[in-house]
């Protein structure tokens, strides 16, 4: 069971940002792709540097207009802390935060409201339970006091083996969390969450003592940096590993891919999208499924690098993660949606067709002329590459999530 005193939620949205209305009418400039990728390259930097997350987070929050902010990520079932990193918080706070923990899991609601809660959403305290403040302990004796009267959680890890968040507090000469910052905070989540699992993977003791290059080769997960072509400039011995035997991965020629097709072509277009703009890639692979040979469950994850971080070769663009487990279910329909930028129509057609239904059946379904599920079915044999409805069948087989049959 993780510490109650961060349980938050875990989150995913990789859907795009739009400028929204407060909803008394205000209206705020959206963050600029600018703004953007400049806070994805500092989650990134975070995740093989994590003395940079205070960095990260700082700039999180004064983006978004928070008071302050809290990021924990523990192990599970040790219940080990492997972060704990605050932004603008007094020290006091910081020291006598675990006095509050049930306080603060009662002002949502209690346990089962936040573990309830959807996973696709940020959580704003004030929505999810809007009487929060009345007579809680936590909210009467320290948030108010200290004019904080909102909080945000974003969820970084949450599963058998890790459990994370991150948390920003709302100031009352703040204008009230609305639809500004939650689209900003589904944008986020997504880099947050692969910055965390990357953390998990890295061995967090030998990171703070030296530098990610210089540890790579004692890590035990699976690392591969590349080019954007998938030229692999430097693979680690557990990543050499993978590919003498055969399994998950090859290098041919100098570039690497993966066994099977579709999940090659995933990985492709994620480090093609990381070499280009870091803000895209949350739509451009994330989690990639992958099944291993034992049949246990796991995910190839894209680390944008930029020129300079790490002292990398001018060339690399990207480090390859394979990770075991720890992936977040990703419904194969939008995955094949994001990568080959399908429309909305043609993203409903591929999900009645990779169920095995015909031309006629997804008409039926869709309630579309048979002649447009023939338009669109053209439209996605030229997008995805493939020439026939049984290999749309089986591109979406090899996309499917191993976890989805273990929900």
């Amino acid at each position: 069971m993780p510490n109650p005193g961060h349980v938050f939620i875990l989150l995913r949205c990789n859907k795009d940002f739009i400028a929204v209305r407060q909803g008394y009418g205000a209206m705020r400039s959206p963050l600029s792709m600018a703004q953007l990728s400049e806070l994805i390259g500092l989650i990134y930097d975070a995740a093989i540097d994590p003395s940079r997350w205070a960095v990260a987070i700082e700039e999180i929050r004064i983006a978004l207009d928070f008071e302050n902010a809290a990021l924990n990520l523990q192990a599970l079932p040790s219940g080990e802390v492997l972060l704990n990193v605050t932004s603008n918080m007094p020290q006091d706070y910081v020291d006598r935060i675990a006095d509050y923990a049930v306080d603060i899991v009662d002002q949502w609601g209690g346990l089962a409201v936040l573990l309830a809660l959807p996973m696709d959403q940020p959580a704003v305290m004030s929505r999810v339970n809007p009487e929060a403040s009345a007579t809680n302990r936590y909210s009467l004796e320290w948030a108010k006091p200290r004019g904080l009267v909102d909080v945000m959680g974003l969820g970084l890890a949450r599963d058998e083996r890790g459990f994370g968040s991150l948390g920003l507090g709302r100031h009352e000469s703040a204008e009230p969390i609305g639809e500004y910052e939650i689209e900003a905070a589904r944008l986020l989540i997504p880099h947050l969450q692969r910055a965390a699992t990357i953390n998990r993977l890295l061995d967090m003791a030998a990171i703070a003592r030296s530098t990610f290059q210089t540890v790579l080769d004692t890590l035990t997960a699976p690392i591969f940096l590349t080019t954007a072509d998938l030229h692999v400039v430097h693979a680690n011995p557990a990543a050499q590993d993978i590919v003498a035997s055969g399994e998950l991965l090859n290098i041919r020629n100098g570039v690497l891919s993966a066994n099977v097709a579709a999940v090659s072509s995933a990985l492709a277009v994620a480090v093609s999208q990381a070499a280009q703009d870091e803000s895209a890639i949350g739509r451009k692979g994330l989690g990639v499924p992958i099944r291993w040979r034992d049949g246990s469950a796991g995910a190839l994850h894209v680390l944008p690098l930029r020129p300079g971080r790490g002292a990398f070769d001018a060339s690399v663009v990207a480090a390859v993660f394979v990770a075991r487990a720890d992936t977040p279910f990703v419904a194969p329909t939008a995955l094949v949606a994001a990568l080959f930028s399908l429309t909305p129509a043609e993203a409903r057609v591929f999900e009645q067709i990779a169920a095995g239904r015909t031309v006629e059946e997804t008409s039926d379904a869709l309630d579309i002329g048979r002649s447009t599920v023939r338009t669109h079915l053209l439209r996605l044999f030229e997008k995805t590459g493939v020439r026939r409805q049984a290999e749309l069948v089986q591109l979406a087989a090899s996309l499917a999530s191993p976890l989805a049959g273990m929900a």
